[in-house]
C-alpha cells in the first residue's frame, strides 16, 4: 500500500498565492473531498474536550461529523481497517450512512456528596479556603460539601456561624452546608442553629481542634438536647466508639460515626446495626487505599491516621456495613507534614472519585457501591435536597498517574502521588452550569449555594418554622446499610438532559455510553432519555408503558385532562422580553431544546407533543429564519400553522394590529408576532387571550433569538461563563444584540462593542448591563478585540433603518470578517451572525470551523420547539 506523507495546515493561515499549494485541510473537509478520515486523538488531546478547548484534531473530527465524512478515531479499528485493505487489495466499500461510534467509555453519574470536609476558613487560609476547596471538590466530581466546624474561631455559636456562612457564600464554587460544633458549654444554645446547620459535630478523641469533649456528662447533654431529626456526627475512635454507641442507644439517639478506620470500630458498628441500633458510618479513601505499610514512601515523620493492613482489610471485608464514602479532606502544607510533629489529615477531594473508579475497574467496588455510598446515602443521612440538573461525566478507561500535587487544593501534595489510576473526571455540571471540564474550573467563587437555605425557601416562609417542617425525616433514624441492592432506589437520570452537542452524540444509541443506574453491565448502551410530555390525558411515558408487544397503544382509560404543573412557570405566559427569564428557566429551556435535538437527530417521533394545537404566524416584516424556524418547530411537534402578513391581510384595508391579533387568537392556541414598531408586541399582547411570542418588534427586542444565541454558545463552547463576547455592527438598531446583551447579564461575561460611531449600543442597554455588574468596553476596530474574543457576534448594517441610501453607505464596509482578518483571532472561538448577512462576513470564511452561524440557525428551531412546548403546557 502506497502512503504519501503530506505536511498539511489545518487552515490557510498565511495568505498563500501559490497555485500549486495544497488547499488547507478545513477546505478539503468542507468540500467532502475525502472518502474516509482517520484521526487518532492523542492522550489528553481534543477527543474529550468541548469546543472551547479544541485542538486541531478535535476540529478536524468535528468537521468530518458535520459534513458526514466517515470517521475512525480508534487505533485498534484503524489497524483492523488497514489490515483488511491489505488483505482485499483494494479500498473497501463504505457505508456512509452508518453513525459515528466512539470507543471511549463515558458514564454519566450523579453529583457526589462529601459529608466530611475541613475548609480551614477562617483561621488557616494558607492551607485552604472556600474558593480553593470548592474548586478541588468540583475537580474531583463532588458537587456538594459539608464543612466541619473546627475552624478558628470554631463554629460553636451563632456569631461564628454567621461569619463562616458569609465567607462560604462569597467563596464557594460548589454547593455546601455548614456543621456546628459541640463544646463543653453550648449544649443548651447550639440547638437553635439546628434548622440552618448540616448537623452537629462532637469530637470525642484527640484531633486537630480545641473542641474535644472529655466529660461524659457533656456528651449526654448534647445527645439529649440536639433534635433527633437533625444529623449528629461523632469523631470517635477505638473504645470511644463503643462508649458513644452504647450511650446513644440508651436514649434511642441516631448518630453518624465519622472516618471509621480500625477493625474494632467497624465490628462494633456492625454489631450495633445487627441489634437494630440507629447507627450510620463513613470511611475515607486514605483508609481504604493506604495503610501504615505505605508510610515510608509518603515521607511523613509518623503514621498518624493510617491504620494497619489488618484494619484496612477489615474495612473491605465489611464494606456492606459502611454507609458513606467521605474524604475527611484535611489539608496541611508540605512543610507542616514534614515537620517533627505533623498535624493529622490528608487532602482528598481531587482524588477520591478517581480512586473509587479505579477500584471499580479493579473489581473491588461496583458502580452501584459508588453511587449508593457517595451520593444516595449521604443525601438520605443528612436530609439533603436534590441538586437538580447536576451530574458528573467520567471516563472509565482513561489511564493516568496521580501527580505530586493536585492543581486546586492549596495543600500542594497528596499521599497518593505516583499511583496509577484508571478512571477520570471529565465534566461536572452543577445546576445546569458546566462547572468543570477536563482540568479547568469554569465557575467563579460565589456560584455555590447553601443547600439548607434552599430548604428554608422551599418548605417555610418564616424563621419560626420547626425543624420537622423544614426537613424530611432523617435517614439517621434508621441504619442505611446494609441494604439489598434491589431496594436501592435508582438515580433519576431523566431529571436533566445533556447540555452540549458532544454529549448529545455520546448519548446516541450507537455509542458506548450509558448511565450507571440503567444496567449492571458496563458494555450496554443507553437509550435516549424518555421525553416527559403532558398529553391530553396522560404522559408520553405512560403511553409508552401502555404499548403492547405489537408496539401499538392499548386503549387507555378516558379521563379528563389534569392540569400539569411544570416548574419553569412559563405555561400560558407571553414571551415578550428577555428580562422575564431567570437562570433556572434558561436551563430548563436549553435542556428541553437539547432533548428535542437528540430526538430529531435520531428520527424519533415528536408529533404527539403539540398534536391538535394551532400556531398563528403573523409577520408585518419579512423574515426567513424566524418565520420558518417557528413554523418548522410547531410542525415537528405535531402542531399546525396558519399564516398572516401585512401585504395579503386586512391590514391593507386599515385593520388595526389589535383587531387582527384578537381575531387570530380565536383561531389559534399561540401567536407568534413580528412588527416593525418597538413596543407593538407588548401592546398586542394586551388584546390577546392566548400566549404571544415576540418574534421581533422593530429596534426593540427579539427574545427567542437571544435564547438561541446563548444556546448556541453553550453548544459550541460548553459554557457561557467567563467568556469575552464581542458584538459587532449596527448595535443601535439591532434588536438581536439588544436582547442578547440583556440576557447575558445572567452570566459572568465580558462584553465588547465594535460599531460605527453613529450606531453605538443605546444608553439604556449599556446602563442596564452595567447595573448587573457586567464589564463592558467599546472599541473602534476589530483588530483590537479579536485576540481575546471567545465569541464574535456579527450583525448587518440594516438598510431598512436608514432614511437615505447615502447614510446607509457611510455606515457600511467598516467591519468585514475575512479569513485573513481571522488569523488574528483565537483558534478556539466561534463566529456567530443572526443572518441575513450582506457583506459583513466573507463567504470564503464559511468553511472555517469557527463559523457557527449556520449551526446557529439550526439551534433556533430546537429552542423554539422548547418554547412552544413549554408555553402550551406540554413540557
Amino acid at each position: 500500500m502506497r502512503v504519501q506523507p503530506v505536511q498539511w495546515t489545518f487552515e490557510n493561515i498565511d495568505n498563500l498565492n501559490n497555485e500549486n499549494e495544497l488547499s488547507h485541510l478545513a477546505d478539503f473537509l468542507s468540500k467532502k473531498r475525502f472518502d474516509l478520515l482517520i484521526n487518532i486523538p492523542m492522550r489528553n488531546g481534543g477527543a474529550r474536550r468541548v469546543s472551547s478547548f479544541m485542538t486541531h484534531g478535535y476540529r478536524t473530527r468535528r468537521l468530518a461529523i458535520d459534513y458526514s465524512i466517515p470517521l475512525i478515531t480508534d487505533v485498534k479499528c484503524t489497524k483492523l481497517l488497514v489490515e483488511a485493505i491489505r488483505l482485499i487489495g483494494k479500498a473497501p466499500p463504505m457505508k456512509t450512512h452508518t453513525d459515528c461510534m466512539s470507543s471511549r467509555n463515558i458514564l454519566k453519574l450523579p453529583g457526589f456528596i462529601d459529608a466530611h470536609v475541613h475548609v480551614r476558613e477562617p483561621g488557616a487560609t494558607h492551607k485552604e479556603d472556600y474558593a480553593s476547596c470548592s474548586a478541588a471538590a468540583l475537580a474531583g466530581g463532588v458537587t456538594l460539601i459539608l464543612a466541619m466546624p473546627n475552624t478558628n474561631p470554631a463554629i460553636v455559636d451563632e456569631e461564628a456561624f454567621l461569619q463562616v456562612k458569609k465567607l462560604a457564600k462569597e467563596g464557594a464554587r460548589c454547593d455546601y452546608a455548614l456543621f456546628v460544633g459541640a463544646s463543653s458549654d453550648n449544649a443548651s444554645t447550639i440547638c437553635e442553629l439546628a434548622n440552618d446547620a448540616a448537623g452537629l459535630k462532637m469530637y470525642l478523641n484527640e484531633t486537630f481542634t480545641t473542641l474535644r469533649l472529655n466529660d461524659l456528662n457533656v456528651w449526654n447533654k448534647h445527645l439529649n438536647s440536639w433534635p433527633k431529626r437533625a444529623p449528629l456526627c461523632v469523631h470517635a475512635e477505638g473504645q470511644t466508639t463503643a462508649a458513644i454507641v452504647l450511650l446513644a442507644s440508651f436514649i434511642n439517639r441516631p448518630i453518624h460515626i465519622c472516618h471509621v478506620a480500625r477493625k474494632e470500630e467497624i465490628l462494633i458498628i456492625k454489631a450495633a446495626k445487627e441489634k437494630g441500633m440507629k447507627i450510620t458510618c463513613e470511611v475515607c479513601p486514605h483508609h481504604l487505599f493506604l495503610s501504615s505499610s505505605d508510610v515510608p514512601k509518603l515521607g511523613v515523620k509518623k503514621s498518624q491516621m493510617l491504620v494497619s493492613p489488618e484494619d484496612q482489610q477489615a474495612l473491605w471485608d465489611n464494606l456492606h456495613v459502611i454507609d458513606c464514602f467521605a474524604t475527611d479532606h484535611a489539608p496541611h502544607t508540605v512543610e507542616e507534614k514534614l515537620s517533627e510533629n505533623p498535624p493529622p489529615g490528608f487532602p482528598g477531594l481531587e482524588t477520591i472519585l478517581p480512586l473509587l473508579l479505579n477500584a471499580v475497574n479493579e473489581g473491588r467496588l461496583t458502580l452501584e457501591d459508588v453511587i449508593n455510598k457517595f451520593h444516595k446515602n449521604p443525601r438520605k443521612i443528612f436530609s439533603l435536597p436534590e441538586q437538580f440538573n447536576t451530574y458528573v461525566e467520567v471516563d472509565m478507561d482513561e489511564e493516568w498517574v496521580i501527580p505530586d500535587a493536585m492543581p486546586y487544593s492549596k495543600a500542594k501534595w497528596t499521599p497518593f502521588a505516583g499511583k496509577k489510576i484508571k478512571g477520570a473526571v471529565h465534566r461536572v455540571v452543577l445546576r445546569g452550569e458546566v462547572a468543570y471540564v477536563d482540568g479547568k474550573i469554569l465557575v467563579q467563587p460565589g456560584f455555590g449555594k447553601n443547600v439548607r437555605e434552599w430548604e428554608r425557601r422551599h418548605f417555610a416562609s418564616s424563621h419560626s418554622a420547626s425543624l420537622n417542617e423544614l426537613r424530611p425525616s432523617s435517614a439517621l433514624e434508621r441504619a442505611v446499610s446494609p441494604l439489598p441492592n434491589s431496594l436501592m432506589e435508582r438515580f433519576d437520570y431523566d431529571a436533566d438532559g445533556p447540555t452540549n452537542e458532544m454529549f448529545s452524540r455520546l448519548l446516541s444509541a450507537d455509542n458506548k455510553v450509558h448511565f450507571a443506574g440503567d444496567a449492571p453491565e458496563r458494555n450496554l448502551i443507553s437509550p435516549i432519555p424518555p421525553l416527559r410530555v403532558r398529553t391530553e390525558s396522560y404522559t408520553l411515558h405512560e403511553k409508552q408503558k401502555a404499548k403492547g408487544d405489537s408496539g401499538f397503544l392499548s386503549a387507555p382509560t378516558i379521563q379528563a385532562e389534569v392540569h400539569q404543573h411544570f416548574p419553569h412557570g412559563l405555561t400560558g405566559k407571553h414571551i415578550l422580553s428577555v428580562d422575564m427569564f431567570t437562570k433556572e428557566q434558561l436551563n430548563y429551556i436549553f435542556n428541553l431544546a437539547q432533548t428535542f435535538r437528540m430526538y430529531v437527530s435520531k428520527d424519533r417521533p415528536l408529533d404527539h407533543v403539540l398534536k391538535g394545537k394551532l400556531m398563528a404566524s403573523i409577520f408585518y416584516e419579512v423574515s426567513t429564519r424566524t418565520c420558518c424556524s417557528f413554523s418548522a418547530a410547531m410542525q415537528r411537534l405535531g402542531g399546525r400553522v396558519i399564516y398572516m402578513n401585512e401585504s395579503t391581510s386586512s391590514a391593507q384595508k386599515g385593520e388595526t394590529l389589535e383587531d387582527s391579533i384578537a381575531t387570530l387568537a380565536g383561531y389559534a392556541d399561540v401567536v407568534v408576532l413580528r412588527h416593525p414598531s418597538p413596543g407593538s408586541v407588548l401592546k398586542a399582547s394586551q388584546h390577546c387571550r392566548k400566549p404571544v411570542l415576540n418574534a421581533g418588534d422593530g429596534v426593540g427586542e427579539h427574545p427567542s433569538q437571544a435564547l438561541l444565541d446563548v444556546f448556541t454558545i453553550r453548544e459550541e463552547i460548553g459554557t457561557v461563563n467567563g467568556l469575552v463576547i464581542t458584538l459587532v455592527g449596527d448595535l443601535k438598531n439591532g434588536r438581536t444584540v439588544h436582547s442578547l446583551a440583556r440576557l447575558l447579564t445572567l452570566y459572568n461575561v465580558h462584553l465588547r462593542y465594535v460599531s460605527p460611531a453613529n450606531l453605538k449600543m443605546p444608553n439604556n442597554i449599556t446602563k442596564f448591563v452595567a447595573g448587573k455588574g457586567i464589564h463592558q468596553q467599546e472599541f473602534d476596530t476589530l483588530e483590537e478585540v479579536l485576540p481575546d474574543t471567545d465569541v464574535l457576534y456579527v450583525t448587518r448594517i440594516q438598510r431598512e433603518r436608514f432614511e437615505s441610501q447615502e447614510e446607509y453607505d457611510k455606515a457600511c464596509g467598516h467591519f468585514v470578517v475575512t479569513p485573513q482578518l481571522m488569523t488574528r483571532a483565537k483558534r478556539r472561538m466561534v463566529v456567530m451572525h443572526p443572518l441575513p448577512r450582506v457583506f459583513e462576513i466573507s463567504p470564503e470564511f464559511d468553511s472555517d470551523p469557527r463559523a457557527a452561524y449556520f449551526r446557529q440557525t439550526e439551534c433556533g428551531m430546537y429552542v423554539r420547539m422548547a418554547l412552544l412546548a413549554m408555553v402550551l403546557g406540554k413540557c
